[in-house]
């Protein structure tokens, strides 16, 4: 699978949910960063210097 450094497949990305009919949720296109510190992005926005893979795992 091709790896897009992308804010959607970013560990530090939260997505955001519409409220759909009386108990589903749909994705919207947007959503926000929390690491270094809190900001909007959209799904397709270029990941930035933190991007850390959602796929990768820590080892302890």
């Amino acid at each position: 699978m091709e790896d897009k450094h992308i804010c959607q497949t970013c560990k530090h990305f939260r997505q955001h949910y519409v409220k759909w009919g009386e108990d589903r949720y749909r994705e919207c296109g947007s959503g926000h960063c929390v690491y270094p510190r809190r900001k909007p992005r959209y799904n397709d926005t270029k990941a930035c210097r933190y991007y850390i893979s959602k796929e990768t795992q820590d080892i302890c």
